[in-house]
């Protein structure tokens, strides 16, 4: 699958809606609602608190170890998805001939999709 959208396979339509804005709606929904758990664990602090200040191995609890590595695990995938998304629409919209302006229009939208995607996460 990942493969498909890298080399820009499928149609424009497709690529955009199904797999760049659906697939980064799905993948930021679980980033947040972990994000969401681990602050709820944390008491108020912020994350750029807690892993500057605050974060241990040490006599660490359990679920917030579990939090932290399924939040970052969960973060690195939505990079690297990211950046075979844009790649891929973008050899996408480089074949589709009907319009230029939608060509443009999807490169455009997409990097705006990927910023929001990670200002809503971070």
């Amino acid at each position: 699958m990942f493969a498909k959208i890298l080399h820009g396979q499928h149609e424009l339509r497709q690529m955009f809606w199904k797999y760049g804005v659906w697939g980064e709606m799905i993948i930021v929904f679980f980033l947040y609602l972990f994000r969401i758990f681990l602050v709820h664990k944390l008491d108020g602090m912020t994350l750029g608190y807690y892993y500057s200040n605050v974060f241990s191995f040490i006599n660490m609890n359990n679920t917030i170890l579990f939090l932290t590595i399924a939040y970052f695990t969960i973060l690195a995938f939505l990079t690297f998805y990211s950046i075979i998304l844009v790649i891929g629409i973008w050899r996408s919209s480089a074949e589709y001939d009907k319009s230029v302006w939608l060509r443009h229009l999807a490169r455009i939208f997409i990097l705006m999709v990927v910023f929001l995607a990670y200002k809503a996460v971070l």
